[in-house]
């Protein structure tokens, strides 16, 4: 899981699609949310640990156990 590995690091939004789908994706702009909201929705009472950095993109913040 890309983002867990680079734990606190703003990544955005072309380094996200890069690293996950590869640099010849060419879809739809919005997958990346899609994909965002149903990661959220799966973490459940940890959703807030995926940060949206407004014109930026996103960064994972949950602490370590």
């Amino acid at each position: 899981f890309y983002m867990v590995r680079n734990r606190g690091i703003a990544l955005t939004r072309e380094k996200l699609i890069n690293e996950v789908w590869g640099y010849d994706y060419y879809g739809d702009a919005r997958t990346l949310d899609t994909h965002i909201k149903l990661l959220r929705k799966s973490l459940g009472p940890y959703s807030s640990s995926i940060v949206t950095l407004r014109g930026v993109g996103y960064r994972f913040a949950m602490e370590q156990d």
